[in-house]
């Protein structure tokens, strides 16, 4: 009888017909003899020991191409990345969740463990398992705990739809995530205070502005073309009539899903402005680098990071604060949840009615306030009475 060192419990002996034959007994009186497939170091037999050496019932598995253990998580993202599911999201979530779900994969089931969950067949999953995973990731940082967990549970769903499971170990499990400021509007003096540094024509400025005075997202920023750019006539609100010049395209988030939502954005004065010593003759996108190349969304992103260090902005405005800068000076300007929509491009008015209620909330304070000033105010003008004895 031969044992050996990577498998504890782990024995085997030679049959009649000269075989080698792997079994697995836990210890303990009554524990069951099971049998192993295959050879130390192979996937099934792998895949087979982790299952009987947690007290599972062992399953006769068969490698796939690739080395893959069939019905396993490796094999579950390999039927992932087919499905119309995921060739409908963007690059960026695509790049995200491969690399959360390829951490996932990577790692073991315990420390002794002679596999890595790729190997590894779905039906083992206990929550238990999610935890001890999740558990060193939630500690440092509560939010990579939550997209792991959102990569992991694609992978559950994707077995569920194979059917080689029906219960989801992850069900019930929620990561709260601390409330943050997130990303925070510009105060207008920040606003000036990179304008003052970036000026018009450089791309640090053309950035900011399509940001700031369109509302994009950082996708759109990097991907607007010259050619989008239309003159139409526009009825408006009072009745008259009026010849805009303005971007017409589609948002690229959701683009793969549902061809992104339409948008038509007047180019403000303060976008003209901008836009102006720009060179249009080449075509292409409105923001170039300094090799007359488009950027890239996370070039984009790392490149603003630099700008606003250079105009000596704080660090936590971005980007994506300019939109919602755009969205705070249009509630405040009395726009509607729907006109804010519009605008943004949010999918509901539920994202758009937090800048109105924020916007009504300072005024109505602000007024109520007012209120007790002016009163003070008339108190304190009125001619005091002496008493007189």
């Amino acid at each position: 009888m031969a044992t050996h060192d990577d498998y504890p419990g782990a024995s085997s002996k030679t049959d009649r017909h000269g075989r080698e034959r792997w079994r697995y007994r836990g210890k303990g009186r009554g524990a069951k003899e099971i049998s192993l497939p295959g050879q130390p170091g192979e996937s099934a037999f792998e895949a087979a020991y982790l299952k009987a050496a947690q007290g599972a019932p062992a399953a006769t598995v068969t490698a796939l191409p690739g080395g893959l253990a069939p019905k396993s998580f490796g094999h579950a993202f390999v039927i992932l990345k087919q499905s119309p599911e995921w060739l409908a999201l963007d690059e960026l979530t695509h790049s995200k969740n491969i690399r959360e779900i390829e951490t996932f994969l990577a790692a073991k089931p315990d420390a002794t463990a002679p596999l890595t969950w790729r190997d590894v067949p779905v039906e083992y999953l206990t929550i238990r398992h999610i935890r001890d995973f999740l558990k060193p990731y939630h500690a440092r940082s509560p939010t990579k705990a939550k997209h792991l967990l959102v990569g992991l549970r694609k992978l559950i769903r994707t077995a569920i739809n194979e059917e080689w499971t029906d219960y989801d170990p992850s069900y019930g499990l929620s990561i709260t995530i601390p409330a943050t400021e997130g990303h925070r509007p510009w105060p207008r003096e920040y606003r000036e205070q990179f304008e003052a540094y970036h000026n018009p024509g450089t791309a640090a400025r053309t950035a900011y502005a399509l940001a700031l005075w369109l509302g994009n997202r950082r996708s759109d920023v990097a991907h607007l073309r010259w050619d989008q750019i239309v003159r139409e006539t526009v009825e408006t609100a009072d009745g008259g009539v009026e010849t805009v010049e303005a971007f017409d395209f589609r948002q690229r988030k959701n683009r793969k899903r549902n061809g992104g939502k339409e948008m038509f954005l007047k180019i403000t004065a303060s976008l003209a402005e901008a836009l102006s010593p720009l060179d249009r003759s080449k075509g292409g996108t409105v923001l170039k680098s300094s090799f007359g190349e488009p950027y890239s969304e996370k070039a984009l992103g790392n490149r603003m990071r630099e700008w606003c260090e250079e105009a000596g902005i704080p660090k936590g405005y971005s980007l994506h604060g300019l939109r919602k800068s755009l969205g705070v000076h249009l509630a405040e300007s009395g726009a509607s949840a729907r006109q804010i929509q519009d605008v943004l491009g949010h999918s509901s008015m539920a994202e758009s009615d937090k800048y109105v209620r924020m916007a009504n909330k300072k005024r109505l304070a602000t007024d109520a306030l007012n209120v007790v000033e002016e009163r003070e105010a008339r108190r304190a003008a009125r001619p005091k009475l002496a008493v007189v004895k």
